[in-house]
């Protein structure tokens, strides 16, 4: 029987899989898609996320990941600037994803593509391909919800947002002042990151409520004119040249920790599974990253689910809870106009705010400081 069965092949499962393998385990990773793939992400590695990869061995910078050391806070007619309390980077999950699965390969993984996760019983999964056992199930699905035995999916939020992702190709103009700059524009219901990745690519991920999204119209040309008609924030978009046929979409995005399990529950959730930070925050890779590391531990050390649950919440409930309390407040139309202007009286405050919505620094274990 496989020593674990990683369900998802994105930072989380690609990253839990090359370290369990490295450790001498058994590993069967199954992956939906059939190859590379763009995912709705805002593609920015913070510094602890940027860490956690060379930990893996990784050098993001050499997959041509961008630098960026400040952020871009814009909302109505103002617009605030500050310095990131640390060198952030920019870079696609089309390209990172597949270099981890490439290493998780090498390090002896079985790699399973264009396989459908159909249900999870237990340590008993069954797929577009047929049933998979294993002793350890590991939960990496990202934000597709999975159809369990022992779980009964609700709704967190009764108006969740949904998402939109494309890359674009900007006008020099445009390039050079986003250059180094991540770039957030508060809307009414959600807000957009922009930012630059590999090969010149900028890359927007929008989000915004079910309901605003109703409003505006339901496609994506509506939400594309909204950016547009902005007082700042959306004038880019008049000479970019977008990169995809379609955005990609997700629907039902419900942020904050994953509902309580029972107690007794085998199954190791990673990442969004676990629990969705406020995107805004730019901290979503990294905890997925870090909840890789969690449960890797804890199996190497044989520990359970329930254990890893525990820890993964002690290392990572904190950094959710800011991120989710900071977007309350600007959801509330009084209390972001009382926080705009305390951020145009103070731009400081955009790097401390950067700094508390961090995850805690932690020293890896021995068995995961692998060289590139």
């Amino acid at each position: 029987m496989t020593d674990a069965l990683i369900l998802g092949g994105g930072l989380a499962g690609g990253a839990a899989a090359a370290l369990l393998a490295r450790a001498g385990k058994s590993v069967h990773l199954i992956e939906r898609e059939t190859g590379p793939h763009h995912k709705i992400c805002g593609e920015f590695l913070s510094i602890e996320a940027h860490q956690h990869l060379a930990d893996l061995g990784i050098d993001a910078q050499a997959l041509g990941a961008v630098p960026i050391d400040r952020v871009r806070l814009i909302s109505g007619p103002s617009q605030i600037e500050a310095a990131l309390p640390f060198t952030a980077l920019g870079l696609s999950r089309h390209i990172l994803d597949e270099e981890l699965l490439e290493r998780a390969q090498a390090a002896g993984v079985t790699l399973e593509r264009g396989v459908r996760v159909l249900e999870v019983a237990g340590s008993t999964v069954r797929t577009s391909h047929g049933d998979r056992v294993a002793s350890n199930v590991l939960l990496a699905t990202g934000k597709l919800p999975v159809r369990e035995d022992r779980q009964e999916h609700r709704e967190k939020d009764a108006d969740p947002y949904v998402g939109f992702k494309m890359h674009y190709r900007l006008s020099r103009r445009a390039k050079e002042q986003l250059a180094g700059t991540v770039q957030l524009t508060l809307l009414e219901g959600g807000y957009a990151g922009l930012q630059m990745v590999e090969g010149g690519r900028a890359n927007l991920c929008l989000i915004v409520k079910r309901s605003r999204f109703s409003r505006i119209g339901r496609n994506w040309s509506d939400m594309q004119a909204l950016l547009a008609s902005l007082p700042r924030g959306g004038e880019w978009l008049a000479e970019a040249e977008p990169l995809f046929d379609k955005p990609v979409t997700i629907g039902n995005l419900s942020y904050g920790m994953a509902s309580a399990c029972p107690s007794d529950d085998p199954v190791f959730r990673l990442g969004d599974q676990a629990g969705m930070t406020a995107s805004l925050t730019g901290d979503g890779m990294a905890l997925a990253l870090r909840s890789a590391f969690i449960a890797a531990e804890c199996l190497l050390e044989g520990k359970g689910a329930a254990d890893y649950r525990e820890r993964h919440r002690a290392e990572t409930g904190l950094q959710i809870s800011r991120a989710m309390a900071l977007q309350r407040v600007l959801e509330q139309p009084v209390l972001r106009t009382m926080g705009i202007g305390l951020l145009r009286a103070w731009p400081g405050l955009l790097t401390h705010l950067a700094f508390a919505t961090r995850l805690t620094q932690r020293r890896p274990e021995p068995e995961f400081g692998f060289a590139g």
